[in-house]
């Protein structure tokens, strides 16, 4: 990576969607050398994915918890820490309200999870507790996010069906206008 990956991946943080012909005139490098560019940094791994970021609470989740999770210790040394692992990935697979899991080194657990309500909460904790690896949870509430909302994914399930609507419209496309369909700029 040299000065102008860099400045093309913060451009690109700032806005994922902008133009290859814009971000080649903020450079001053030519769009296909910036065509260029974002196939290595894909191809390198370093840019996995363009995306958007979620405002959790305009979609309807405004309770957020951070929650570490003792597990019942086996007395297995290293099975102990693959044991963990795999029951953080287990987490996050399992239920869509965990947006974060990682191993502390406190040999816990440690999730950010997002809400509807202090119900929909309660019902969730209520599941996880029950497991029968579990020895313990703390909780802690998160009361806003300052930063960090690029976490938030969208998932329509955590929405209640009821409350669809007024999130979004009927289902109707808005019209693009003549202008629009003739712009030949591709956005990313």
């Amino acid at each position: 990576m040299d000065k102008v990956d860099i400045k093309l991946l913060a451009a690109l943080e700032e806005n994922a969607r902008v133009s290859l012909k814009n971000l080649a005139r903020d450079l001053n490098v030519k769009t296909s050398t910036i065509y260029h560019r974002l196939h290595k940094l894909r191809e390198s791994n370093i840019l996995e994915r363009y995306t958007i970021v979620i405002n959790p609470k305009e979609i309807g989740l405004t309770v957020y918890k951070l929650v570490a999770i003792r597990l019942k210790k086996m007395v297995i040394g290293k099975l102990d820490t693959m044991f963990l692992e795999s029951f953080a990935k287990f987490l996050s697979e399992q239920y869509n309200e965990v947006l974060f899991a990682a191993v502390g080194d406190d040999e816990q657990i440690h999730c950010i999870l997002t809400f509807r309500d202090e119900e929909h909460f309660t019902e969730i904790e209520k599941q996880i507790k029950e497991n029968p690896y579990i020895d313990s949870s703390t909780c802690i509430d998160l009361v806003n996010i300052l930063k960090g909302r690029k976490i938030f994914t969208f998932n329509g399930d955590l929405l209640e069906k009821e409350d669809e609507g007024e999130y979004f419209d009927d289902g109707e496309e808005d019209e693009v206008d003549e202008e629009e369909k003739n712009t030949s700029e591709v956005f990313f």
